[in-house]
């Protein structure tokens, strides 16, 4: 009898631990790369339980039909993407929100990890990191008139994923031809 119980709990273990976990791909944001040939589509990966596995950004070839993924880090969560097309000053680059750096050192990148804005060219090839590692953004915001971004953040000096009373919210002027830091506002 102990036998037929130990067999019946082993197929109880099993049969629990097979369950079908599966991968689903969305994409949940289109959008037109004014200028171009491409759009821009924002691919979530989620396992059959809803968590995120990963997310990336493809640019889609509307004349070939193919599409490549951004190469923007290992791993990476995407917060937000917005197109800069001034034709004045012959800027046209892709603004990405994005978590990438580890900073508190746990292994995985997550909702502690300092927000960074990144700079993809309209093909998905050229990729220029503006902001520095630890610098978390809040806002920024482009001036089409003189091209450059003007983005609010904080320095998160101690790498808690917190904005500390003592981590002075600061204001960056970068221009988004050079993606040179110009001025610095505290």
């Amino acid at each position: 009898m102990k036998r037929y119980l130990l067999i019946l709990f082993c197929l109880a273990s099993f049969s629990m631990y097979g369950q079908v976990i599966f991968e689903l791909t969305s994409f949940n944001k289109l959008i037109d790369v004014k200028g171009s040939d491409y759009m821009i589509a924002l691919e979530v990966n989620t396992n059959s339980l809803g968590d995120v596995n990963s997310m990336s950004i493809m640019f889609i070839n509307t004349v070939t039909g193919e599409g490549k993924i951004a190469d923007i880090a290992k791993e990476y969560i995407i917060q937000d993407f917005k197109q800069v097309k001034i034709d004045s000053l012959e800027i046209n680059t892709v603004l990405v929100t994005v978590r990438m750096f580890d900073l508190d050192l746990n292994g995985r990148i997550n909702a502690k990890d300092p927000i960074t804005l990144v700079s993809v060219g309209v093909n998905g090839e050229k990729k220029e990191i503006i902001t520095s590692k630890n610098f978390s953004v809040r806002v920024w915001e482009v001036n089409e008139k003189n091209g450059t971004v003007v983005i609010s953040g904080y320095y998160d000096n101690d790498r808690n994923g917190r904005y500390d009373p003592y981590e002075k919210n600061e204001i960056l002027i970068y221009d988004l031809k050079t993606y040179k830091l110009l001025y610095k506002i505290k």
